[in-house]
């Protein structure tokens, strides 16, 4: 059989199929002529893909949500554990700083009841060994300690806490000095009320701090405005701190050397030998004349006892016994 007695038969039994399925005959021939010479062809080699992208409308694209990284099993445990640790560092932290505020809370305690005034004592025996003690020990913080007593303005317990540390100043000023800048906020006419034991404690160290002082020198003297009762605390504080203000240098004692020699003359007899022990050492060769004439007048008004005490002091200020420890 031929090639095209072939296709005859082929064509002839579609066609039989073509009318068995109520269909009409299909002349494959003509079709395939047709298909040949459609422009269309030419878009049937293109990708079916690419045809896809080329007609469809631009629409956005789906995002997918990013899963959280898990944390590797280690690294959880070592976060948990640095968590655990940083907590028991911050509790022993805390633990730690309350037990340090009880400790100190229970050593004011302990350095208030050495105090003359809690041991109901008129002498200064107590007071005077509580500061060898702080010295010997170099406790400079049970001195801070009795400086918080005059801040809190404990009107029971600064008085004797200003004898103490002025004790300390005289004999070791560096553990004083360590706390001038508080001492120095309470020099101030706010500060009345515990400005005399301010002016005490301070008074061992007060030459070195000077230039802070100077203008707060009419405020010491407003507490020797008034010198017809006996010195008190007050009177005390000021005639010390003023004579360590003559002894800072030449130039303050041209401007206080006066006032203080006058001092002398006008206090009560029983304070002339106490004023002397301050003021004599504080003129200094310079201006120690002029005391000379007013002390030999008062000599008459004092007992027995009075006039060897002062007579103990002009011969401190004459053999140059410094008026304060070296600081």
């Amino acid at each position: 059989m031929t090639t095209s007695s072939k296709s005859t038969s082929t064509n002839v039994k579609k066609s039989a199929k073509s009318a068995a399925m109520g269909l009409p005959p299909v002349d494959v021939p003509a079709l395939r002529a047709t298909v040949k010479s459609s422009p269309k062809s030419v878009a049937s080699k293109v990708p079916l893909k690419a045809a896809v992208v080329a007609t469809a409308p631009t629409t956005r694209k789906t995002v997918k949500p990013v899963r959280a990284r898990r944390m590797p099993r280690a690294e959880l445990v070592a976060s948990e554990i640095a968590q655990a640790m940083l907590g028991e560092m911050e509790s022993y932290s805390e633990d730690t700083a309350l037990a340090r505020q009880a400790q100190r809370g229970q050593r004011e305690r302990e350095l208030l009841a050495r105090l003359a005034v809690s041991m109901q004592r008129s002498d200064e025996m107590p007071n005077l060994e509580l500061a060898a003690d702080l010295v010997l020990n170099e406790d400079g913080d049970s001195v801070g300690l009795l400086v918080a007593v005059i801040e809190r303005h404990d009107v029971e317990h600064a008085p004797d806490a200003a004898r103490v540390l002025c004790e300390v100043g005289m004999r070791a000023p560096q553990l004083l000095l360590k706390h001038a800048e508080r001492l120095l906020a309470l020099c101030d006419d706010t500060q009345k009320d515990v400005l005399p034991y301010t002016m005490y404690a301070f008074s061992p160290v007060a030459h070195r701090h000077a230039e802070a002082l100077w203008d707060m020198r009419d405020l010491f003297w407003s507490a020797l405005a008034d010198l017809t009762q006996p010195a008190d605390m007050a009177q005390a504080g000021a005639v010390r701190l003023l004579s360590a203000l003559c002894a800072a240098g030449p130039d303050y004692a041209r401007t206080l050397a006066g006032g203080l020699v006058d001092l002398l003359g006008k206090c009560m007899p029983k304070d002339v030998a106490f004023f002397a022990e301050s003021v004599l050492p504080a003129l200094g060769t310079a201006h120690s004349h002029r005391a000379k004439p007013v002390l030999d007048r008062r000599m008459k008004e004092l007992t027995p006892a009075e006039v060897a005490r002062l007579r103990r002091a002009v011969r401190a200020a004459q053999t140059g016994q410094p008026l304060f420890a070296a600081a």
